[in-house]
């Protein structure tokens, strides 16, 4: 996701709420022509922009048959095989609010040849868009329930891989997160707050048995099912839509094929509260099959917290240490009236059968904006966080408790990072020594506009004086991309031989087709 300026959207939204007025008129006026007879010719749009070229877990052309994908997360599964997901972002390039569903390609040789992209957690509210849509047009599908922003890790003990994503009611994104965390405790049970459609108060809950309970605790003819609502034990339904336009002006046009009515879907009979969940899948298989979502904000979201959201990319197991095994995704937070974020982890004792937050990490006077943040660990268990941040380089915290709390951060004068917003960040650690010495990989952009990206090599140095343990010495750089190419998100993987994996973004233009390439560097390459 990109930062957000809060002052600025909701002046933007007020203009959006007058232009939207006018476009409902027009829109009401074309479809009465057309009933009267006179023809509506959607608009037709640019040529898209050039596709870049290389190796592409995800295209156009092939499985999900999205024009755009941004948002990468890769892994090397138990098996030796990878395991790549991304946002398919249908309404083009933009965050939510818009229609995004999370997509997955695997490999079984190294990233040389990728399977056809599936969907493995979708909204089916709108017509997946088949064309290229113009630069000129809406650049989102604001009415869309939506999936964003993978991150994955792989469990040293099962092999199982998870996947955490954000899950948007329709309308909803990280600027639109109402505060709250969709959940109310009633009779020690959390649970789950609905509104009736045309109601203006949560007065519903869904309990445990599966069922919509009313304000007076009486049990309804509804229930609820893997978000899919049912009256009396029968599966209701909505039209669902498409989108049609009438020059540069979007509207919602009703198909006739019914799907499943989802509570996160606009024409739903009950609605959650429009703020951000966190979704919980895995995979047994190596990442063939996935399970359904499980939403954990009942037990990790704060009630006071706006928008909580998925720190992309990958999450981690610990391997040594006292946390050994324990499991961890970082997330962040969005202040709703400030701006400013702020990360912190959420991490599982059980294998993933149930989770807590961490405290977040402390925002010092210099150093006050961390969003997205890859977690890597030390020797001795330790972990060390990087995040993203607007302050021109990458941030630096440590944990000495699993993650449970966590350093004030300092700035890494070795890894500048893009100006302005910054960009997310990709860490992992490396199996073998490097030098002698247990190493971090990391990749990020250095030029202004999201260019320049580098894959740097940092040494973990044994240091009595740090509380952690080690420090990290920065001691090798490879450029990947020069300062006239774009280098946007990313994500790094260790293949089965020990060279370096990476999945990222060669583009940072809104409606740019097919951005995500896939490529492999020797240790040597990147040592130099």
């Amino acid at each position: 996701m990109k930062y957000v300026s809060i002052k600025a959207e909701r002046r933007c939204r007020i203009m959006k709420k007058k232009l939207k007025t006018a476009a409902v008129l027009l829109c009401v006026l074309l479809i009465a022509a057309a009933g009267a007879g006179f023809a509506v010719t959607p608009y037709t749009s640019e040529p898209p922009n050039e596709p870049v070229s290389g190796v592409k877990p995800f295209a156009s052309s092939q499985g999900c048959m999205s024009n755009y994908y941004r948002i990468p997360s890769l892994i090397t599964a138990a098996d030796g095989g990878l395991v790549a997901a991304t946002d398919a972002r249908y309404g083009g390039t933009g965050d939510s609010p818009n229609d995004l569903e999370t997509a997955v390609s695997l490999s079984s040789d190294s990233g040389a040849t990728w399977s056809d992209s599936t969907l493995i957690a979708q909204f089916e509210d709108y017509v997946k868009n088949d064309r290229f849509l113009s630069t000129k047009l809406a650049k989102t599908n604001k009415n869309s329930a939506s999936y964003i922003d993978p991150s994955m890790l792989v469990d040293n003990a099962t092999g199982r891989i998870y996947m955490l994503v954000d899950a948007f009611p329709y309308s909803s994104g990280a600027a639109y997160s109402e505060k709250g965390s969709g959940y109310v405790d009633v009779n020690s049970e959390r649970c789950l707050m609905l509104k009736k459609d045309g109601e203006s108060s949560y007065d519903y809950t869904l309990r445990s048995d599966g069922f919509i309970y009313d304000k007076n605790s009486q049990k309804t003819e509804y229930s609820v099912k893997n978000n899919i609502i049912y009256q009396n034990g029968e599966e209701l339904t909505v039209n669902q839509k498409k989108v049609g336009y009438w020059y540069t002006v979007a509207f919602d046009i009703k198909t006739d094929k019914l799907v499943p009515m989802n509570i996160m879907y606009k024409d739903s009979l009950f609605h959650p509260q429009l703020t951000s969940y966190l979704y919980l899948m895995y995979s047994d298989d190596n990442g063939k099959s996935w399970s359904q979502g499980i939403d954990l904000n009942a037990s990790v979201k704060p009630d006071d917290a706006g928008f909580m959201g998925v720190c992309p990319g990958r999450g981690l197991c610990i391997s040594a240490g006292e946390y050994s095994g324990r499991l961890l995704f970082p997330v962040y937070f969005l202040d709703s009236e400030t701006g400013l974020q702020k990360f912190a982890v959420i991490y599982s004792d059980d294998s993933g059968a149930s989770w807590k937050l961490s405290d977040c990490v402390p925002q010092t006077e210099d150093i006050n904006n961390m969003s997205e943040t890859q977690i890597v660990e030390f020797p001795n268990g330790a972990l060390a966080a990087y995040s993203r941040t607007t302050h021109g380089f990458v941030s630096y915290s440590y944990s000495i408790n699993g993650g449970s709390t966590w350093s004030e951060p300092a700035l890494l004068a070795d890894i500048p990072l893009t100006s302005g917003s910054g960009c997310q960040i990709s860490a992992i650690n490396y199996s073998a020594q490097i030098d002698g010495c247990s190493a971090v990989l990391l990749s990020a952009p250095a030029g202004d506009g999201r260019t320049n990206g580098f894959i740097y090599i940092g040494l973990m140095v044994p240091s009595e004086a740090s509380k952690c343990g080690y420090e990290v010495q920065w001691e090798y750089k490879k450029e990947i991309t020069d300062k006239n190419t774009n280098f946007a998100y990313s994500c790094l993987t260790e293949l089965e031989n020990g060279d370096i994996g990476i999945l990222y973004e060669r583009s940072n233009q809104a409606q740019a087709v097919d951005t995500l390439v896939f490529e492999t560097y020797s240790l040597s390459e990147i040592t130099g």
